[in-house]
């Protein structure tokens, strides 16, 4: 595929992927008791319901230039409006990189059941749906920041450790993540990288490579 037909394929997965994301994380709240995501209007799935103007423009220019982040505006949650503060954030965040794994199994199927037949840009455009899918769910699942996997890491620690974390995130947490996306690659790539192989493998041939 040619640049504008890369771009094209990379937007539009973005466009689905992270208002999917944000639902997600919107209707696990709403569900566990706190009514503030569905007043805010995120049990939607439009696009202009779910992304942040900044983050928007830094989607486009990663997939653009194959390198940088973008970012959806966070669905704000109260937790003294939980019914299970602790496991109900935990559930609340794993839903969102959850829902991008079912969404790239959901794809993947669509790929394997032939559908698509000698349409090589429609091929194209759902393999890329089921990358940006992965690399969306991996990447949220690092316990680091504002991330969701540091939301879920809380939740199996000790009340103490948990507390000294969420206060050690808080301070230091978006730094750690700017280090991590300007100066660790190749800790990326182990984190990201070499589980999305795995998955591709394990969603096209049925064993992780």
């Amino acid at each position: 595929m040619n640049p504008p037909e890369q771009i094209f394929a990379v937007v539009l997965a973005i466009l689905i992927a992270i208002p999917v994301h944000e639902f997600a994380h919107a209707m696990s709240a709403v569900s566990a008791g706190d009514d503030g995501p569905r007043r805010a209007n995120r049990l939607s799935i439009m696009p202009w319901d779910h992304f942040d103007p900044l983050g928007a423009i830094f989607c486009l220019m990663s997939s653009i230039f194959g390198i940088g982040l973008g970012w959806g505006k966070p669905v704000m949650v109260d937790p003294r409006a939980l019914r299970n503060p602790k496991w109900d954030m935990c559930k609340i965040a794993a839903w969102g990189p959850f829902s991008n794994l079912l969404l790239a199994i959901g794809f993947a199927l669509i790929l394997r059941s032939g559908v698509t037949g000698a349409n090589e840009m429609l091929t194209f455009i759902l393999l890329v749906f089921v990358q940006v899918n992965l690399g969306l769910m991996l990447f949220n699942l690092i316990p680091v920041g504002p991330l969701d996997g540091a939301k879920v890491l809380v939740a199996f620690l000790p009340d103490r450790q948990a507390w000294e974390f969420q206060k050690f995130q808080e301070q230091w947490g978006m730094l750690l993540l700017f280090a991590l996306l300007t100066l660790g690659r190749g800790l990326l790539n182990i984190l990201i990288g070499v589980p999305m192989d795995a998955l591709m493998g394990l969603l096209f041939y049925g064993y992780g490579t």
